[in-house]
């Protein structure tokens, strides 16, 4: 049974033109959320969905072409749109070129079936042109959908093409040839113009919302994943591994000194630091294919979510991360600054009551990263010997931080933070206290950097330094920290603490100098000799005095040493300055300080003992 097209009165032809238009409105709806699951989302479902468009166009289309030869009233209006349904996938961007020619078949099957036999010139003619016609529209198909005068030169040609080089056997025996070609060509360039503006309204209403929707759910700078959409889908996934029992692994990490980045060479290198970290990790986590989500939870902080992995399987793929971000660089004028990250991994166990308990692990393996000197990877409290590279000896030193407390006030709370000087011992992989004889391997810049480096990633900026004899009395060392106490960067108070006092040292005029920079003195007294002494009972002028506890168990050795504070608490009575006492171990010696001479500030590992700075 061959397909014949009859002419109809333009009236009808008018109703068939508003129900044509109804169809392309729900057929376009359908279109355009097939391939926004084809080519706009990525999941496991995205080959499916661009495979499903072809099956759906050749059955729409066959349909149609079906409707139109047995409903010789209306088939004018079912061939058009048979042949517009097959025409219009092929514009599709993006589309690969095995897909286009699947999409082009559908186009030649159905000229063919409404031009046989092909045995006229004006059929073979027609048939040569339309694959010229095919190959032509594959090398624009980019601009198709978006320029009107491309589209409308290529469905004019295309109408043309079809409607008038069809055999005489498919026009109805008295209907007259020319109105049926008129209708034909008029109709189908009337359904491709709407859809044309059809498509793109469509399109950009969804652009809109796509943007809206990014917004919401991606941060702007980076383009990582938003930390509310981080807080949905993190518990999405922790439900899924509760109900399917698939692991699930969660990775906290932080870039390493970022703040110390951004106070060094400004925010706009800080920006590219973090755009440049986000795209090497999203680059790392593609490798292992779409599952893996990366998200932005705070200035410098990130997650990444690993469903269906155990610890197993996720450590060579936060090694792999880790190893990609040590070889970026960023460029500040002639300076190369290095990336490094710091994280934390742990899996979702059975007692878990939330995605917050794996959070909490995760946060808690990070931390002990940075108290390993960043630049670490720890899996649930146990750091990974990731470090490969040889680094210079000043990376091996920084300043750690331990907090005084004010025991008059609610919670004890934490009045300042003492700053020392540790180096990491490669031997033993740990920190220890700098020894005075090995910070001549340090230069005053150096230890400026460190000085900067930990002031910046402090909460509470009221900072004491410890200095040596030399230090203090340096005109160099004293004039940076002038500097330093009065720039953007600096604390909000500086204390010096001078380690021993020198008789013959211009003491006065040293002292002076700092407290002009808004910087207090305090002198440690805890290896006083008798001639110190002296020098110091003639002129004392400092705001306070420190005494350190020995770390020796020996009850004997602690008794003598608070017996020894204790006389220097008096003498700081007599001299109205405070002392404070460090070296506190226990609740005894706490509650000595309190009530038996009354000394409110205290320091010592009952309170914590040195760390690095944990923020930033």
């Amino acid at each position: 049974m061959n397909p014949e097209i009859n002419a109809v009165p333009y009236w009808l032809w008018a109703i068939e033109l508003v129900v044509t238009a109804f169809f392309m409105f729900g057929y376009l709806t359908v279109y355009l959320n097939m391939t926004r699951h084809a080519f706009d989302e990525i999941g496991s479902h995205q080959r499916l969905w661009r495979m499903g468009l072809i099956p759906m166009t050749y059955c729409t289309g066959i349909a149609l072409n079906v409707l139109g030869l047995y409903s010789l009233t209306y088939s004018l209006m079912f061939y058009s749109l048979a042949v517009f349904v097959f025409v219009f996938p092929i514009t599709d961007e993006g589309i690969s070129f095995i897909e286009y020619v699947f999409r082009a078949l559908g186009i030649i099957m159905v000229g063919v079936i409404h031009h046989l036999p092909v045995i006229a010139m004006l059929q073979s003619v027609g048939f040569l042109a339309l694959l010229v016609w095919v190959v032509a529209v594959y090398i624009v198909r980019s601009h198709v959908r978006h320029h009107l005068l491309i589209n409308v030169l290529m469905n004019v040609v295309y109408a043309g093409l079809f409607w008038l080089t069809l055999p005489g056997s498919a026009f109805r025996s008295g209907d007259s040839q020319l109105t049926i070609e008129i209708q034909g060509i008029l109709l189908y360039m009337i359904i491709a113009t709407g859809v044309f503006y059809g498509w793109n309204g469509m399109s950009a209403s969804r652009k809109k919302t796509q943007q809206i929707t990014k917004i919401a759910n991606y941060d702007t700078l980076t383009h990582a994943k938003s930390y509310s959409l981080y807080h949905k889908e993190s518990a999405e996934m922790f439900a899924t591994y509760r109900r399917t029992q698939k692991p699930l692994t969660m990775v906290e990490l932080d870039v390493d000194h970022f703040k110390v980045v951004n106070d060094q060479y400004g925010h706009l290198l800080g920006n590219q630091v973090l755009i440049l970290v986000v795209a090497t990790l999203q680059d790392c986590l593609k490798y292992y294919g779409d599952e893996y989500q990366l998200y932005r939870t705070g200035g410098e902080e990130f997650m990444i979510g690993l469903p269906n992995t155990d610890l197993k399987q996720a450590v060579p793929v936060v090694r792999r991360c880790w190893e990609k971000v040590r070889q970026q660089v960023c460029h500040y004028d002639d300076q190369a600054v290095k990336i490094t990250i710091s994280l934390g991994v742990s899996q979702a166990i059975e007692t878990d009551a939330s995605i917050e308990n794996v959070y909490k692990r995760a946060d808690d393996s990070l931390y002990i990263s940075k108290q390993n000197g960043r630049d670490t990877i720890t899996v649930n409290g146990k750091s990974l010997q990731v470090k490969q590279e040889t680094v210079t000896v000043s990376d091996d030193y920084a300043f750690f931080v331990q907090g005084i407390y004010d025991d008059t006030t609610d919670g004890e709370a934490r009045i300042r933070n003492e700053l020392t000087l540790h180096y990491h011992d490669r031997k033993t992989n740990k920190w220890r206290p700098i020894q005075q004889n090995e910070l001549k391997n340090l230069s005053i810049d150096r230890l400026f950097r460190l000085l900067k480096e930990a002031t910046v990633n402090l909460v509470l900026q009221r900072v004491q330094l410890p200095m040596s004899s030399q230090d203090f009395f340096n005109p160099e060392v004293s004039k940076r920290l002038t500097a330093f106490m009065r720039s953007a960067d600096g604390p909000e108070t500086l204390t010096v603490v001078l380690m021993r006092l020198s008789a013959s040292a211009p003491l006065q005029n040293a002292v002076h100098s700092y407290r002009l920079a808004g910087i207090d003195v305090v002198l440690d007294v805890t290896k006083c000799d008798a001639e110190m002494y002296k020098t110091l009972d003639k002129t004392h002028p400092f705001d306070g005095l420190k005494y350190t506890l020995p770390s020796s168990d020996d009850l004997g050795i602690r008794a003598r040493a608070l017996l020894e504070a204790q006389k220097w608490h008096t003498q700081a009575m007599d001299w109205a300055i405070p002392i404070i006492i460090r070296g506190i171990t226990t609740r005894s010696e706490v509650e000595w300080a309190q009530t038996q001479v009354k000394i409110h500030q205290l320091s010592g590992d009952f309170y914590g003992a040195p760390a690095l700075p944990m923020i930033g």
